[in-house]
């Protein structure tokens, strides 16, 4: 199903007017012209993670256009935010595609007011956000890693990789004795996240930006746990150089992670990917067999970690992301799922990938509907047929994703509600310092209460554009 951009929003009343897309994303003037006088606007400095992408061949977007798409960080510098898959270009009046995906509108979230207004700019440092700058502020891909441009770990971030999920008024269960207990809480919850799966990266690196957003604001269990945070770091996902291969924690060594000198994660799993061998013992089967691509699911887990400058604890966040249908799998390396659909086992277990030796095969995909469309004849596909692992019409696009909200813990009884820490979570102070980021934290305690895990799940990549990288 197509989806179509959001129509402009706002007409602001001032010296200049300025209508902002979506998110503020889109700056123009009444005259349709960039606007370069509204608190920063066009003129203000690119962050790193501006510009960085660039359309493929079957992208019909220019990159212009693309990054017109973009807010005002909180520091005045500009960074690239959400849209659709599809957008009108304002200079060609067409309809042009960007071929990859950001996940679901923020606009939707009920926490979007404050998300934009956490985020803007105080173009005027008069101590407060005004109607001309909230229109410039949204969602700001790239923020935490900017904060590490001139550090001993810096961090440049796939584009393509940045998501969004949300979920409105979700019901929460309480865990006691292991399993979920009657508990009167409604949450809203809100993440936007880096999970790049089309590349190899990560299977060595481990650092990944999260802006993690919870209110639970409703019912009557509210006062035992009085969350509501806005929390954006450099999370770790497991440990550098290496992978995690199932629950069990068992790791696969990787080489080397970027930045080389990457963090050590802690008790969380990390990035579970799919291998090799878990990988053909569900997709190649014997005759009269099903195929299953479950096995090539990723879930990311993370716990960000808020400490204050003497080392104690004021926040861990449980955060979990998951992709039921990437690009890649590892085999000693980068491997692209879509040869799943042409590729297959012979008697002696040795992958066979000529289509003119198909006849050997006695394992390969069977009575599963994710190859049949686009490989009719299986591994007797001839080669000039077979479909490019970055062609939309795969059906391996990383399109099926889902965000989860663990067991937060918050130790902010004395306050206040604004902290700013380093780019990992530390050094939590109540006084803004260089390169520190700004995160909020409602006061309360959480004391003991344990919830269990919720679920943002909505449907991605509403175009049939989208294609890896997504």
């Amino acid at each position: 199903m197509r989806r179509r951009g959001l129509p402009l929003l706002l007409r602001l009343a001032s010296a200049l007017a300025v209508i902002g897309c979506l998110t503020g994303a889109f700056v123009v003037s009444c005259t349709g012209d960039p606007d370069a006088n509204t608190g920063g606007g066009s003129n203000a400095p690119a962050s790193t993670a501006m510009g960085q992408w660039t359309p493929a061949t079957q992208d019909t977007c220019t990159k212009a256009f693309h990054d017109s798409f973009f807010v005002l960080g909180p520091d005045g510098k500009k960074y690239p935010t959400w849209h659709a898959p599809e957008e009108i270009d304002p200079t060609t009046h067409q309809n042009c595609t960007f071929g990859h995906d950001h996940g679901v509108d923020p606009h939707g979230s009920a926490l979007w007011p404050e998300l934009q207004r956490h985020f803007a700019f105080d173009a005027n440092n008069d101590g407060g956000i005004d109607t001309s700058e909230l229109a410039l502020a949204g969602i700001p891909f790239g923020l935490v890693s900017e904060k590490l441009v001139n550090s001993s770990t810096p961090r440049l971030e796939d584009h393509t990789g940045y998501k969004i999920v949300l979920a409105n008024g979700v019901a929460r269960t309480l865990v006691s004795g292991g399993s979920g207990q009657t508990f009167d809480l409604r949450c809203n919850l809100f993440a936007a996240y880096n999970q790049a799966t089309s590349t190899a990266d990560a299977f060595a690196s481990n650092m990944f930006s999260v802006t993690y957003a919870v209110d639970c604001n409703s019912g009557s269990s509210q006062s035992q746990y009085p969350v509501k945070v806005i929390v954006s770091t450099m999370a770790v996902y497991g440990n550098p150089g290496s992978f995690t291969l199932d629950a069990s924690g068992t790791q696969q060594n990787a080489g080397p992670a970027v930045p080389p000198n990457s963090p050590a994660g802690g008790s969380e799993l990390g990035r579970i990917i799919p291998t090799r061998d878990n990988v053909f013992a569900g997709a190649f089967v014997l005759s009269g067999q099903t195929s299953t691509f479950d096995p090539l699911l990723e879930r990311w887990e993370t716990q960000l970690r808020l400490t204050r400058a003497n080392g104690t604890e004021l926040a861990t966040l449980a955060p979990a992301f998951r992709v039921d249908n990437p690009a890649r799998y590892y085999d000693n390396g980068l491997a692209r799922s879509i040869n799943l659909c042409y590729y297959g086992l012979n008697a002696n277990g040795t992958l066979v990938t000529d289509p003119l030796q198909a006849s050997t095969i006695v394992r390969q995909v069977r009575n599963n509907g994710t190859c049949s469309s686009i490989a009719p004849n299986g591994p007797a596909t001839p080669v000039s047929a077979r479909i490019a692992f970055d062609d939309a019409r795969s059906p391996f696009d990383a399109c099926v994703r889902n965000g989860f909200f663990g067991a937060d813990v918050v130790r902010n009884a004395a306050g206040p509600t604004i902290w700013y820490t380093d780019a990992f979570g530390a050094k939590a102070s109540s006084a803004t310092f260089t390169n520190s980021v700004k995160q909020f934290i409602a006061v309360g305690d959480t004391g003991t209460i344990v919830l269990g895990e919720a679920t943002a799940s909505q449907q991605f990549c509403q175009s049939s554009t989208v294609h890896v990288p997504n």
